[in-house]
């Protein structure tokens, strides 16, 4: 049995020991994030396995703490209206079970840091597709995890993760000339440029996500997608907040 697997297994247990609910149906809610696991999947075939690496372990830490608020859920739920005491006691178990998961990790309590690494791991992949020929499965996997409408991707790229990781070195990327990876270094250095706007006040949480639509509108393209492509939330932040075009960072990058 894989290690997730038998991980898994164990965690479904103690969340029917907690809640009550079936073995079954407590294993069902740890289901990694398939977005997660395919750039992890990418990341270590192109030969970067200790960011593969990483990545999974940020994904298994975070299913298993969600599938602790997801069990509650399923309580809550049911006994709502007949058994408010249960609730109460259940969803107390499951919120200091969840919080337990993600301290043993490492990671604060409040904040965005499991999603902040998931982001670095996403600039990872870009910069790999920015340098060579045709790395469109690797943009593919990055743009896949930036799945968060645009404000809240403002948050979560600048944010801190439990390491320290840098965007800067998105000042310096060259590679070949190809459509996919001229747009895979647009797309990281626009995300680079979200990293880098302070976390001060509204103007600077839109400027960041104006630059968040720029990173997903070039990691399309690089994917071999049309800009914004499938990306609804993306597409009406562009339509009704930003007054213009996304930034272009030609090469050498000119922002």
């Amino acid at each position: 049995m894989p290690k997730s697997q038998s991980r898994f297994a164990g965690v479904a247990r103690q969340i029917q020991t907690i809640t009550d609910i079936r073995y079954t149906d407590a294993l069902r809610l740890l289901e990694p994030d398939r977005n997660e696991l395919v750039l992890a999947e990418e990341l270590r075939t192109a030969g970067h396995a200790d960011a593969a690496a990483a990545l999974t372990g940020v994904t298994l830490i975070c299913t298993e703490s969600i599938a602790w608020y997801d069990a509650f859920g399923e309580v809550e739920s049911v006994y709502y209206e007949t058994d408010p005491q249960r609730v109460k006691q259940v969803g107390e178990a499951c919120r200091d079970a969840a919080e337990a998961v993600m301290r043993r990790a490492g990671f604060p309590e409040v904040g965005y840091a499991p999603e902040a690494e998931v982001y670095h791991a996403a600039f990872v992949a870009l910069c790999l597709a920015g340098a060579v020929p045709d790395g469109r499965r690797l943009a593919r996997a990055a743009i896949g995890v930036l799945d968060a409408d645009p404000l809240m991707c403002s948050d979560i790229v600048r944010s801190r993760g439990r390491r320290p990781f840098t965007y800067r070195n998105a000042r310096d990327l060259t590679g070949p000339g190809t459509a996919t990876a001229v747009a895979a270094r647009k797309a990281a250095r626009a995300m680079a440029a979200a990293s880098r706007i302070p976390q001060s006040g509204d103007e600077q949480w839109y400027e960041a996500a104006e630059l968040m639509v720029g990173a997903v509108w070039h990691g399309c393209v690089a994917a071999g997608r049309p800009p914004l492509h499938n990306r609804t939330a993306f597409q009406d932040f562009y339509r009704m907040e930003m007054d213009g075009p996304v930034d272009d960072y030609p090469d050498p990058v000119g922002r």
